[in-house]
This record gives C-alpha cells, structure tokens and sequence, in this order.
C-alpha cells in the first residue's frame, strides 16, 4: 500500500470516527432547563452558562455538517477513483471551516442583522433552530458564505464618487493574470484525446466529474484548447429537462453524449459561446473587461496570445477576477 492509500485510508477513518464523536458531544451538552452540564477540557470542569452552552453546540453541529458535505464528497471520489492527494487538506479542515462559519452565522442572527433575529431571552430560543442554521451553514458554506456577503454588502454599502470611477491606480487590476490564474495543471478538466468527438463524451462520463466538490469543467480538444465549459448547474438542468419532457419516449440521459447537450435549445450559448480569453502578457484589469464585454461570461482562459485555439496555460474563473480585481 503505496502512502497515498495508507493517508485515504487514514482520511476515511477521520470522517467515520469524528461525527461519531461530534454525535456524542451533542447530545451531552444539549441544552436542558433542569440543569447545567460543566464544560470538561483537558481534564478539568469549567462552568458554563446557557450563552456559552448555545455557542457550543453552534461549534458541534456546525462542524457535524461540514462532516456530511465531505463525508459524501469523499465517498463520491473514492469510488469513481478521482481522489488526488491536493484534496487530503481540504478534508480535514473543512469541519472547521464549517465551525466557523455556523458561528459567525449565529453571532449575525443573534445580532439582528436578519430578519431572522432571535429573541433577546436566551430562554426563548429553540435549541432545534439553532442547531438548524448551523448544520446548514456547516453543509453549505458556499451559500452561507454567499449570505453573508450580502448581509456586509448591505450593511457597510457606499456610494462611489467619482474619483472612485476614474480612478487607474486600483494595484490589483494591474497584477498579471499569471500571478493569479489557475495553472493548466491545477485544473480538473476532460480532454477529447485519441479523435474523439462530442457523440463520444457521456452525460455520464460528465456527471461523475460534477456531483462532487467541482461545480464546473472546460472540455479541451486533443491539443489543450478549450471547446467547452460545462458548470454543474447546466447539466443538472439539462438532465432534469430530459427525464421530464412531455410527448417524448424515456430516453436513457446517462447514454446521452455531449453532443445532445450542447444542441439543446440554449445550451451551446451557455457553454461554448460564453468564454472569452486574454494573452498571457494580459492583467487582472484586461480579464475583467474582456469577461464584462462577453454576453453570459464567467470563464476566461488564458493562451500564450489570447487565441481560442491556442492550448490553455491558465484559467481564471469569475470568482477569482472578482477577489483579484475589487474596485
């Protein structure tokens, strides 16, 4: 058994043992009117008043969510055979990034930020509602995250002046795009080697690659030139659309091929045209205008000279150009 195996091994054991522990924990320090259980660390009994007691348990089911997301992500590669060493650290820590976000969470609901403000009597609030929002926040940081950067957006909003818009010195759009693009080797890709053709690329074979922690893929050609990008969501509706067509014979979606896909009425606006590329010279700045001058783009890829048919050397996603380029 090679080291990776033996640390796969290791991970699995992690994620079957530890919600146990987090389960035990849970149900020990439960909130209950009759009495007050002491908080028991390093051998030692430190008392603990109902706040500190609710806070806590935001901490354990938090944690308890973030579990199930990886839990599932994990069985998920480990099965199709796509896990990579990289992701071993994503595993371990994502219950506790799932911790802190439940808590930052709690602090925003606590705090009547949202309208879901809870009472100001700790004795009112329902422990089964708030171990809810923080299961959830655990379960999907991505939109308890997205939540919370509105609340901020709201919250903390100002009016730009116009010193603000014709302003040229803004440090981050000048930063080359290959200090920040994702390197072709960090990518998670499929590529159509050996002459194959889209009648030859299975919904299924697609599928396997998105119902994990990937939520989109670019579709190479045989020398590394992008055809396609496939998000996650657009297979997932096309998949649904398919199995519920009315008038229609059952069609077997897995057999499906991204041919089919990309000549669903939409699909190929979505997918093949809503990709632009910049130069490798190129800045954040350039990647930014060029993705805001493309109709539906939150792709771009970056090519020796900023030609589609040029193999890819980086990518840049929305999500980065949007961290790399604030205004």
């Amino acid at each position: 058994m090679d080291e990776f195996e033996k640390n796969k091994f290791k991970l699995g054991i992690y994620l079957t043992v530890a919600p146990i522990v987090l389960a035990f924990f849970i149900l020990s320090y439960w909130p209950e009117k009759e009495k007050l259980k002491d908080l028991l660390f390093l051998g030692k009994a430190y008392e603990m008043n109902p706040e500190v007691r609710l806070l806590l348990l935001v901490f354990l089911v938090g944690a308890l969510g973030s579990f199930v997301h990886a839990a599932t992500s994990f069985v998920t590669y480990v099965g199709n055979r796509s896990l990579t060493p990289s992701w071993i650290w994503w595993y371990v820590l994502r219950p506790f990034v799932g911790m802190g976000i439940a808590a930052i969470f709690y602090f925003v609901i606590r705090g009547g930020l949202v309208l879901l403000s809870a009472a100001p009597d700790i004795e009112k609030l329902s422990p089964y509602g708030i171990a809810a929002f923080a299961a959830l926040s655990g379960l999907f940081s991505k939109q308890a995250t997205d939540k919370l950067s509105d609340i901020f957006d709201n919250l903390f909003k100002t009016q730009k002046g116009k010193g603000d818009e014709e302003r040229t010195d803004k440090p981050d759009e000048k930063r080359p795009v290959t200090n920040v693009m994702l390197g072709v080797n960090k990518i998670t890709s499929y590529k159509m080697e050996g002459g194959k053709t889209e009648r030859d690329v299975t919904i299924k074979e697609l599928y396997n690659l998105l119902k994990g922690v990937i939520t989109r893929i670019p579709i190479l050609d045989d020398k590394g030139a992008v055809k396609y990008i496939i998000h996650q969501s657009m297979l997932y509706k096309f998949i649904s659309e398919r199995s519920i067509e009315p008038g229609k014979e059952r069609v077997d979606i897995a057999a499906s091929t991204l041919d089919d896909f990309i000549k669903y009425p939409g699909m190929l606006d979505q997918v093949g045209k809503s990709i632009t590329f910049v130069p490798a010279k190129a800045t954040v700045g350039d990647a930014k205008a060029q993705m805001e001058k493309t109709k539906n783009c939150q792709d771009v890829f970056v090519t020796e000279n900023g030609k589609p048919e040029e193999p890819i050397i980086g990518w840049l996603p929305n999500t980065e150009i949007s961290k790399h380029a604030r205004t």
